[in-house]
């Protein structure tokens, strides 16, 4: 067993390996792979310690009632936030985060998908840039009429909105020049796989939207990265798109209750098919 130790002022990490572990062809290669990935991982707890400083008191996530999130479940919305079933689905202080992934999908000015209308915020910032056609997935009944809503503010605009679970509609789609992926879990199960368990919840989405873009379509998320994207994220990422792209948006200002987001910043990622 041997250890590969990195310090910092207030913590050490250390790993405990077998000699069997990352066996590179030269000891010295595998000193410095091992030396690189422990200083990096210091370099994220440090950074985090300093962000953990300027978080928000947050409150508590209720769990998701039952075994399924069906689509007729209660919804409420005003001009700060979007409940489904006590749930915080979104709130209006993600506004500027929403436009910059929307003007990043209209940039082909193109066939737009979006998953998951919300609040509205992004759908009408993608009209605001301007696109050939813009086609919506929802599944909750309640959000569906505040859709039919919002539509009617865009008579002439080609906006069609598909009912459904994206996993059961998606398939059913042609290829589109931009996909904006701002869903939520339907079930506590999923919550704790692709939240909790996961390094974005868009992750299981990837392939999906690869699947659905023109070659050199744009792909954006909702990203949960707070200043930067880490390597076990953009390995996800390269899984399926040739190329990705990171900006910062900030300031962001969640409301001291909010209890999906802490932090006054978010990472806006475009990836490329």
């Amino acid at each position: 067993m041997n250890n590969i130790k990195c310090k910092r002022a207030n913590f050490e990490v250390i790993l405990s390996m077998q000699e069997d572990f990352c066996c590179t062809p030269k000891h010295n290669q595998k000193n410095w792979i091992l030396n690189r990935a422990l200083s990096e991982t210091a370099d994220d707890l440090t950074a985090l310690n300093h962000l953990c400083k300027k978080f928000i008191e947050g409150s508590v996530r209720p769990e998701i009632k039952g075994a399924q999130w069906h689509a007729e479940k209660a919804s409420y919305k005003n001009e700060k936030q979007l409940i489904i079933d006590n749930q915080q689905v979104m709130q209006a202080w993600e506004a500027p985060y929403m436009r910059e992934m929307a003007e990043i999908v209209s940039k082909n000015k193109g066939d737009v998908l979006e998953i998951g209308f919300g609040m509205g915020i992004s759908a009408t910032f993608i009209q605001d840039f301007g696109v050939k056609s813009h086609t919506i997935i929802e599944y909750n009944d309640d959000v569906i009429k505040f859709y039919d809503e919002w539509r009617k503010q865009y008579p002439s605009e080609n906006i069609t909105l598909i009912k459904g679970k994206w996993q059961d509609v998606i398939n059913k789609l042609p290829s589109f020049d931009g996909v904006f992926f701002d869903s939520y879990p339907t079930s506590e199960e999923e919550y704790v796989k692709y939240v909790i368990e996961d390094v974005t919840y868009a992750r299981h989405f990837f392939e999906a939207a690869y699947d659905h873009l023109h070659k050199g379509g744009i792909f954006t998320y909702y990203s949960n990265e707070i200043d930067s994207v880490s390597r076990r994220h953009q390995r996800e990422i390269f899984k399926h798109f040739s190329e990705i792209t990171f900006k910062v948006c900030k300031p962001l200002f969640p409301p001291f209750d909010c209890n999906y987001w802490w932090a006054d910043s978010m990472v806006v990622i475009k990836a490329v098919k």
